[in-house]
């Protein structure tokens, strides 16, 4: 019982910190896009869409600056 908590905490923290802190960290969000979000996706496309949004509204934001 003890493990299943356990799984169930870590797993949370996990869904957690890909909603809330990836999107403002440039690494740790192509890391949940790259790798955790197929994976979450099977759970929810809610939990990959803040990280998206703010993956695609940088790659605008640094192709406007690379036009300078």
């Amino acid at each position: 019982m003890r493990l299943l908590i356990l799984l169930l905490a870590l797993l949370g923290g996990f869904v957690l910190v890909g909603m809330t802190i990836a999107p403002g960290q440039p690494a740790l969000r192509d890391w949940y896009v790259e790798y955790a979000c197929p994976y979450l996706d099977k759970l929810s496309a809610d939990i990959c869409a803040p990280v998206r949004r703010a993956a695609s509204g940088s790659a605008r934001a640094n192709s406007g600056a690379m036009r300078l």
